[in-house]
């Protein structure tokens, strides 16, 4: 009995130098190779110019044995004997050249990247609005309005859109790694700054670390993708960049959390001092600690890409070198991309909208109501954490990228129209229901953004698909909160939320009529794999035509 594993075959040939040879390319004439590797089991079968499987012989007990893999460019010495010229030489040296072999390897440690990963981003993402869920606390101790509070999250929007594209530049030039310990560097010395901001007469040293923390999310919002594409298999990419949402997600959670419980609104307003130094120097001994582990244990990638895109598309770069204009024209031109900037833009501006607008939208309806509203979004937080890594394991299983996108979203619109309906009711408790429903599918969408982006997209960089979204959401955001407070402040709640669910109903077209593109799926798909892996630390041979990715690279170019 021979034992026979699922194989995409492609420009498949036995015994290329004589007259008889069999050409196959799809998996449907699979069989035939069979049969005829069982006539004889020394004829070797090369699997589109670069792989030949020898057929698995039966063991003494009668079970047969693993089916054997190896890599052969050239044709063998027998081949050469049997009538293979020198013109039929230099063709193969000309194929070989243009389909170079690259072997992919799932490495275990993977794990430990995308953990130190996830630790840097809550401790980043959890300093953007620990001042502001405290904000009484800051006026009284610090002497200052309200405006100024603000300030301390409203710079990190600001940041990110000064930032975003030297970050992403210089992030392209330096690495994975290096941008990793550029980015804790600097919420280190941040977090350190501001353990000098605990005097009465410290508000702009605060601003200061602030600022600098500011620049360090910029690096880690643009990398939860390219971590994810270095180091995970293709049918846990979709997960692996959930899990990295995870990270931001879990800090802003912790700063709903923690700060209220920490720093007290005592009536010595000396006494509120101590409480802060003790909150910053926990951070700061976490972001220490942080920078130390990425320092020590962070890899760039692993030996072996751990997935068939990004080995193609390390092959395509390394033939075609570019700048930073020539990819970002290509998005400005990719119409499917822009539709989901606009989109993921709405839907993300209006959770940032929602949670900055949350306490007077609640204190409208429910007096006295300002630690229920912070459970509230501490609620949408959460439940977005658990959604955004539901939907990531529902794309790594179907890859029904667009019916999921589709779905989420109009259940985010379900979910906002419940949200408003228990507010008008004033009934607390469908309130902190429907807040976990529209937090589950409003904030677990972020995920479904990023891996659309690197779809559509594909072969460009996750870090400039992710800096355009980012974009888009936080332009989307400033304009809802700008016009909503002043809606807010002349009318009442009821036109913002109709303004909410407005824009989400726009959102949700617009996610409709996007065309269904799986561009990285297809080029994973088009490699010569075998279908039933990966398995952890097996390596695996994938052909890559770097003459066909050459002649798409310019045809795209052409068009821009």
């Amino acid at each position: 009995m021979t034992l026979w594993r699922s194989v995409r075959f492609e420009n498949c040939v036995f015994d290329r130098c004589s007259s008889s040879a069999y050409d196959c390319t799809t998996e449907q004439r699979a069989p035939a190779f069979a049969d005829k590797m069982r006539e004889d089991s020394s004829e070797r079968l090369t699997i589109g110019n670069s792989v030949k499987v020898v057929p698995a012989a039966n063991n003494n007990n009668g079970s047969p044995q693993q089916l054997n893999t190896a890599i052969d460019n050239s044709p063998t010495e027998q081949q050469r004997n049997n009538g293979c010229n020198g013109q039929q030489r230099q063709q193969d040296e000309a194929k070989k050249e243009d389909n170079p072999e690259i072997i992919i390897k799932v490495y275990k440690r993977r794990w430990l990247m995308l953990s130190l990963y996830i630790f840097y981003a809550a401790i980043v993402a959890g300093q953007w609005i620990e001042y502001s869920i405290i904000s009484n606390i800051v006026q009284r101790y610090y002497d200052v309005g309200g405006f100024a509070v603000d300030c301390t999250s409203m710079i990190f929007m600001l940041f990110y859109e000064i930032f975003i594209f030297p970050v992403t530049f210089l992030s392209e030039r330096i690495g994975l790694r290096w941008s990793l310990i550029a980015g804790s560097a600097l919420c280190c010395l941040g977090s350190w700054i501001k353990i000098f901001s605990v005097t009465r007469d410290g508000f702009y040293m605060t601003l200061f670390g602030q600022s600098i923390i500011a620049v360090s999310l910029v690096i880690m919002l643009i990398l939860p993708g390219r971590v994810a594409a270095k180091w995970f298999a293709s049918d846990e990419l979709a997960t692996a960049t959930s899990l990295g949402i995870f990270g931001p997600q879990l800090g802003v959670s912790l700063s709903f959390l923690l700060p209220p419980i920490i720093v007290k609104n005592h009536v010595e307003v000396d006494d509120i001092g101590p409480d802060l130094a003790y909150m910053f120097w926990w951070i700061a001994g976490a972001s220490t600690v942080s920078l130390v582990l990425m320092a020590m244990f962070f890899e760039e990638e692993p030996k072996l890409p751990p997935n068939a895109t990004i080995a193609i598309q390390k092959s395509s770069q390394s033939q075609n070198k570019e700048g930073f204009m020539k990819p970002m024209k290509r998005l400005f031109t990719n119409k499917s991309f822009l539709i989901l900037c606009n989109s993921y833009g709405i839907n993300v501006g209006i959770f940032n909208a929602l949670s900055t607008l949350l306490n007077p939208l609640f204190l409208m309806h429910f007096k006295n109501g300002e630690e229920d509203a912070g459970r509230i979004g501490l609620m949408i937080v959460l439940t977005g954490m658990f959604g955004s890594v539901t939907f990531g394991v529902i794309l790594d299983r179907t890859h029904k990228f667009k019916e999921t996108t589709v779905a989420v979203y109009f259940l985010t619109l379900c979910g906002q129209i419940f949200f408003a309906v228990a507010m008008f009711l004033e009934i607390k408790w469908m309130v902190y229901t429907s807040s976990i429903f529209l937090g589950f599918f409003m904030s677990g969408y972020l995920a479904l953004g990023y891996e659309l982006a690197a779809e559509y997209t594909y072969p460009e960089s996750e870090a400039h698909s992710a800096g355009m979204l980012n974009i888009a959401n936080n332009i989307y955001g400033i304009v809802l909160i700008l016009i909503l407070e002043i809606v807010l402040e002349h009318y009442s709640d009821v036109p913002v939320h109709v303004i909410f669910c407005s824009a989400l109903f726009v959102g949700l077209i617009m996610t409709l009529v996007t065309k269904d593109e799986q561009r990285r799926q297809d080029a994973r798909k088009s490699a010569n794999v075998y279908q039933g892996l990966p398995i952890e630390d097996t390596p695996q041979v994938v052909g890559v035509d770097n003459a066909r990715l050459q002649r798409q690279q310019s045809r795209e170019d052409s068009k821009v």
